[in-house]
């Protein structure tokens, strides 16, 4: 009974969505681009009515040519309205509504990567996103009526976490359980299908024959699938969470780099700032009058709203963390780098490294 009430406890729990942002701006360019190709068909005058179409279901609804492709623009234009946050409730909801219906008018329309963009879509259109960072604030604001923070319960988060976390597990368990994928024959099989332009692309032939033997597919592919499912588990493990987001980084730029994708790399990665805490400015972060520069550029690199930026004494940089010690100095920088969105993949590892020499040395105790 106690584990069930810290699930009703977490679920009822009122948290800032200001971390997902991020994910708000980048989501117009990326519907934008998920649905370059089906605008540019209609340019030609060809929709899904015009190709091989089956629905999903027989009684769901499919609307005209004319109708589709106003659809297609009313999208196009929301996504903009999405980024800039104008109208930004109603802008998500009909883009991911719109988003939706094109994923299942026609069989042909599915793909995962499309199915990931509007699970995240769905995500961002049931939490205020909107008040922070948008020209909705700029216009309450300029009116006299400011908008209240970007706070709501926990559930959305919990679910869209959850959505993410699965689809990494559902990718890596099915190759797990393929022997042709876990064993290499897949990867190996897409490697021949481009040996020929890597070779024309200027890739010496030795490097083509190495990487398409069987020898190394046969351990490529296990290292993918492995790397998938503790993507996965390390998503869902808040002490092996960063480790987690720190290996999907280069990841999803290999899938990006080797195979088509479509839009799925660029939704991943923008998807990671829902694994932030959902906390706003818990970390203090304090400034001498000759480091007013660095204070800038945490206020400028802290998209996710992780810092509350202070005045301090000529002391230089110092970081007060709830869930840490104290730090000042270059441990306090390294330490604010490690959180940054743009500076994290750099300097999370080289914090964690100097944590633990850290905490292993004989001074660090004592002082402790």
């Amino acid at each position: 009974m106690r584990w069930l009430r810290r699930i009703n406890d977490a679920i009822d729990e009122i948290v800032d969505y200001r971390a997902l942002v991020p994910l708000r701006i980048a989501a117009g360019p990326v519907v934008l681009l998920h649905l370059r190709p089906f605008l540019e068909l209609a340019a030609d005058g060809i929709t899904y009515r015009d190709r091989f179409w089956m629905p999903f279901v027989s009684w769901f609804p499919a609307v005209s040519a004319d109708l589709y492709v106003v659809l297609l623009w009313v999208a196009a234009f929301c996504a903009v309205l999405v980024s800039i946050g104008l109208f930004t409730r109603f802008a998500t909801a009909t883009t991911a509504a719109i988003v939706g219906y094109n994923l299942f008018v026609s069989q042909v329309h599915y793909h995962h990567n499309r199915t990931f963009l509007f699970v995240l879509l769905v995500g961002l259109a049931v939490v205020p996103i909107g008040r922070v960072f948008s020209l909705d604030a700029l216009i309450a604001r300029r009116r006299g009526r400011p908008l209240p923070p970007p706070r709501a319960r926990r559930w959305p988060l919990m679910l869209l976490r959850f959505q993410v976390a699965a689809v990494y597990f559902a990718s890596g368990f099915s190759k797990l359980v393929d022997p042709d994928w876990f064993g290499g024959t897949v990867t190996r099989i897409r490697v021949e299908w481009y040996s020929a332009d890597a070779i024309s692309a200027g890739v010496p032939e030795a490097w083509v024959d190495l990487f398409g033997s069987a020898g190394f597919h046969a351990g490529f592919a296990k290292v993918v699938v492995l790397t998938e499912l503790f993507i996965a588990i390390g998503l869902l493990t808040p002490r092996l969470r960063t480790a987690a987001i720190w290996v999907a980084i280069p990841f999803h730029v290999a899938i990006q780099i080797s195979a088509s994708v479509q839009v799925f790399t660029f939704a991943a990665l923008t998807a990671l700032v829902i694994w932030v805490a959902p906390t706003l400015g818990r970390r203090r972060v304090d400034v001498g009058q000759q480091q007013h520069w660095f204070g800038v550029v945490v206020r400028w690199l802290d998209w996710t709203g992780r810092f509350a930026v202070e005045p301090g004494a000529d002391r230089g940089i110092g970081l007060d963390d709830p869930a840490d010690a104290r730090s000042e100095g270059g441990a306090a920088v390294l330490r604010i780098l490690s959180l940054l969105p743009l500076t994290f993949w750099v300097a999370a590892p080289v914090a964690a490294v100097s944590r633990w020499f850290g905490r292993s040395s004989p001074a660090s105790e004592v002082a402790s």
